[in-house]
């Protein structure tokens, strides 16, 4: 019945880290009750203790997936299944973990906050990637942690939280310092120096300025449209006079750039002769360039796109989202499952744009991503080239749940890893501007009309992400691989 408890302890104490609650200390001990309850446990049973913390931890923070099918007009039942289907999935990764936690000795104990790195490493990429609420998530407001990501990804930030409670759960495993191994004290005494390290080093980053100050005024629209509105043609006219009344707001600080969300056309904006001269009168009223988001079609082809848009309405650039949302833009195995899940065949197909999301604007040269786009680090590491970030969505889906807060707070790290400024605008929120040092400058509270407008700071200089990638990330991989053979082996043997 303890181990229980403690799991259950750990499940809430990780739904708590995250937003909406955003108790990021949380996350330095979430897991520390459930390593503590397994460790000397058969490696088997921690495997299952595991799957249990996981299933309730991600049941509570990703509950929204409910509200989603009822938005999309399922039954609740099949938000219910999918729930808990993918907390399930996710929850593998911790048992595994715990597997290894419970089965390592002595001086595998450092080999741990690797093994961490590379299930989280392999989940964001794993069948078209899930990277939603991983542990580093849990600090996108403890600012100083987080500058490492710039060399890490989020994935260093990880590193240090689980390296923190895996001490922490040794600490109380064994009474009295006295009966610390040597090779316990030196991890502590590693993971102490690791984390002041980190912390010292956001602190002197934080300080930063860049000698080369060169900034663009941009604005952005959030419509705040209903989903249950956006596509019923009764209410396309409503939707473009309230863009073209928010556009005409944003024009009043004369920006070089005003930024619509994902899908914020409510039909073909380049398909729709109707809605494109609508458009077209909004953009020449308001005398600036535009960035719009509109679903398009090409040879048959549906696509979820953005659209840059001149002062006079001439569309020279646009981009395609290229990392779709399974079961939402498109399904897997298609034929198969529909044969079996009827409303499946039901989703629409959205196809993959093929061109980078980099443009050149008036207001500097620009990486746009899409919606789910922006969760995964080394898709927006190939903007590296652009001078600021923007990120368009549309969250309306979510309703008043804790997701739009979840799917912001993963842009920071967007913003950090890159040493690039943010700009957001999402049909309902929370859209804003996130520094290069994630510095939240100015957002939107979600389910309102707004209009924002800042100055973004325009960058050259490249991190060692951005130029390398997910090194750290692969590096975990390779030692984890090389451990797990050699742990099989040695089992054999």
């Amino acid at each position: 019945m303890t181990t229980l408890l403690l799991c259950f302890l750990s499940s809430l104490l990780t739904i708590i880290s995250f937003p909406k609650s955003s108790l990021w200390f949380m996350g330095w001990v979430c897991l520390a009750p459930y390593l503590y309850a397994t460790h000397s446990k058969k490696p088997i049973t921690a495997f299952l203790y595991g799957i249990l913390t996981g299933l309730v931890a991600y049941c509570g923070i990703l509950y929204w997936v409910i509200p989603t099918f009822i938005v999309a007009g399922e039954h609740p039942v099949f938000g219910v299944l999918a729930l808990i289907l993918l907390s399930a999935y996710l929850s593998l990764y911790i048992g595994i973990f715990g597997f290894f936690n419970s089965a390592s000795k002595g001086k595998t104990i450092f080999l741990l906050p690797f093994l961490w790195v590379a299930l989280e490493y392999l989940r964001t990429h794993l069948f078209t990637g899930f990277p939603w609420a991983i542990l580093g998530y849990s600090q996108w407001n403890n600012l100083p942690v987080i500058q490492i990501s710039e060399y890490t990804s989020v994935y260093g930030v990880s590193f240090l939280l689980i390296s923190a409670n895996i001490a922490l759960a040794k600490f109380l495993s064994i009474k009295g310092f006295r009966k610390f191994s040597g090779t316990e004290l030196f991890f502590f005494l590693t993971c102490a120096i690791s984390i002041v390290f980190s912390i010292g080093f956001g602190y002197l980053k934080l300080r930063d300025n860049p000698s080369e100050k060169s900034y663009a005024e941009v604005s952005v629209l959030q419509g705040n449209i209903d989903q249950y509105k956006k596509w019923d043609s009764e209410y396309e006219i409503d939707i473009m006079q309230k863009y073209g009344s928010l556009a005409y707001e944003a024009s009043k600080d004369h920006p070089s750039l005003i930024v619509w969300p994902e899908t914020a056309v409510p039909g073909y904006l380049v398909n729709d002769l109707g809605l494109y001269n609508y458009t077209l009168d909004i953009i020449k009223k308001s005398g600036t360039h535009h960035l719009i988001g509109s679903v398009s079609m090409k040879k048959g082809k549906n696509f979820n796109s953005a659209f840059l848009v001149s002062d006079s309405g001439e569309i020279y650039d646009a981009y395609s989202k290229r990392h779709l949302v399974p079961f939402g833009e498109y399904v897997p195995l298609r034929k198969f499952l529909g044969r079996f899940i009827k409303s499946i065949n039901k989703i629409g197909e959205t196809s993959r744009g093929k061109k980078s999301g980099i443009m050149r604007s008036p207001a500097g040269l620009i990486g746009v991503n899409i919606c789910f786009e922006s969760i995964f680090p080394n898709e927006i590491r190939r903007f590296s080239d652009a001078e600021f970030i923007i990120n368009i969505t549309n969250d309306a889906w979510y309703l008043k749940t804790s997701a739009p807060y979840q799917h912001f707070a993963m842009n920071i790290f967007r913003a950090v890893e890159n040493r690039r400024d943010l700009v957001r605008s999402a049909n309902t929120g929370i859209s804003g501007f996130i520094s290069a040092s994630g510095r939240i400058r100015n957002k939107t509270e979600i389910f309102t009309d707004a209009v924002l407008t800042d100055k973004v700071l325009l960058r050259k200089d490249k991190t060692f992400y951005s130029q390398y990638g997910d090194v750290f990330a692969q590096i975990s991989f390779f030692i984890s691989i090389i451990w797990i053979f050699s742990f099989i082996f040695t089992k054999k043997a």
